[in-house]
């Protein structure tokens, strides 16, 4: 298969969109997902790129799905940090191993910036959490806590 990783451009965010409302519903994480919550994360990382970036997956010109990754320092693990904040493969495209592609693609690409991978799934997500093991994720020792201190209607 010829999947090509670029970064997610402005004629991309309408199908892009369209799969992160499609993530949102299907595997549900308790927060509300909007089309301007989406639009401000492409806006901030187009302003800011050495926040993160919005890689799409493209298969003869057809974006197939997408990744959201947030760069950040760990003095923890005493380097970068790619988080993969959210990733999606549209349903007719799955399991043709494009998400390890995307993974083998990733580590070559940001290998000299990065000394760390992070993500999170849903506890409900059985078949993320397998792949996402399958690929060498373990679970960290610590819990992911989160304290939301701006409402999401302000956020819009």
């Amino acid at each position: 298969m010829d999947v090509k990783f670029r970064a997610c451009t402005e004629a991309d965010l309408p199908i892009v969109q369209n799969y992160v409302l499609s993530l949102y519903s299907k595997d549900p994480s308790g927060m509300e997902m909007t089309p301007k919550k989406i639009q401000n994360t492409f806006e901030e990382f187009i302003l800011r790129p050495e926040k993160g970036r919005i890689i799409v997956f493209d298969i003869d010109k057809t974006v197939v799905g997408y990744a959201i990754l947030v760069f950040f320092w760990s003095n923890e693990f005493g380097g970068d940090v790619i988080e993969v904040d959210e990733l999606f493969v549209q349903e007719d495209y799955r399991n043709r191993g494009i998400g390890k592609i995307f993974f083998q693609w990733l580590q070559e690409t940001w290998h000299s910036k990065a000394v760390a991978l992070a993500l999170q799934t849903t506890p409900t997500n059985k078949r993320a959490m397998a792949f996402y093991q399958r690929l060498g994720f373990s679970l960290s020792k610590n819990f992911h806590l989160i304290k939301v201190i701006k409402p999401q209607e302000q956020q819009e």
